[in-house]
């Protein structure tokens, strides 16, 4: 069985908060890469050049950060019903 796409994760931990926008599009041997683009945000690409996940350090500091890789999330989704049960994103029916 598939494990549903779980695109927000918080560690209490670390106050880390990770917002994948898309799921991942690459294989399990692929790799992305990452670059700061602000004060504890780091944007992860896939091995398709494009935007795959915001890494948000001291997300507690940093709703601003988190508003935005929502929008994000809800952009690249745009047949989603944006969060379902227990954050877990509901992918649009295909067509």
């Amino acid at each position: 069985m598939t494990k549903p796409w779980e695109p927000i994760r918080y560690s209490v931990d670390s106050d880390t908060m990770a917002i994948e926008i898309r799921p991942w599009p690459g294989g399990e041997s692929d790799a992305g890469g990452g670059y700061d683009v602000g004060p504890d945000l780091v944007i992860h690409d896939a091995p398709d050049g494009q935007p795959w996940l915001w890494e948000i350090e001291h997300a507690s500091r940093h709703p601003e950060h988190i508003a935005a890789a929502l929008a994000a999330l809800r952009q690249a989704l745009p047949g989603a019903t944006a969060f379902g049960a227990l954050g877990r994103a509901e992918l649009p029916e295909a067509q």
